[in-house]
């Protein structure tokens, strides 16, 4: 449905770059060129809606996951070298601080590997979503550009306005 909204608007788009006009008298939001795709294409916009906001919100949670594994292999390095600072250590005090950083090194990473545990529905679903995830960045490559497009022709249409025109001067 995307798709065929971003089609339908960068189609507009083209139409008053090559003839001119009222940039938002033919060019719709994009939320409105999507239901009407969707009434187009039989769809129920409801359930679209639905669909598109549950597909927003695991593209948020597989960020978050992939941010909690990055942190995850920042907190194991640390380890790593705590690790190597303890076994080098030769004052009490020293060791003695080294391991409490370890411990609640420890701690996080144990924390952070119960936090990344991915509940089976939302795993599946994600897995459906990274099927599709090429499609989805290149529909939000046409969004960028149709955005920008859109952007370049109001700035023009208002620099345009914003043109004051000479008056013509009188013949004598």
């Amino acid at each position: 449905m995307r798709s065929k909204a971003l089609q339908r608007l960068e189609d507009a788009l083209a139409e008053v770059e090559e003839n001119g006009g009222d940039v938002l008298a033919h060019v719709q939001e994009l939320t409105v060129a999507e239901r009407d795709a969707a009434r187009a294409l039989g769809v129920d916009w409801r359930r679209f809606t639905q669909v598109r906001d549950q597909i927003g919100h695991l593209l948020t949670s597989q960020r978050q996951h992939e941010d909690q594994r990055l942190l995850g292999a920042e907190l194991a390095r640390a380890k790593e070298d705590l690790k190597a600072q303890l076994d080098a250590a030769r004052d009490p005090a020293g060791r003695q601080f080294l391991e409490a950083q370890l411990k609640v090194i420890g701690e996080q990473l144990d924390k952070l590997n119960r936090e990344r545990q991915i509940p089976a529905p939302q795993a599946e679903e994600q897995r459906v979503l990274e099927s599709a995830r090429a499609e989805i960045a290149t529909l939000q490559g046409r969004q960028d550009r149709v955005q920008h497009r859109l952007q370049e022709l109001l700035q023009r249409a208002a620099n345009a306005a914003a043109t004051p025109v000479a008056p013509a001067k009188a013949a004598h």
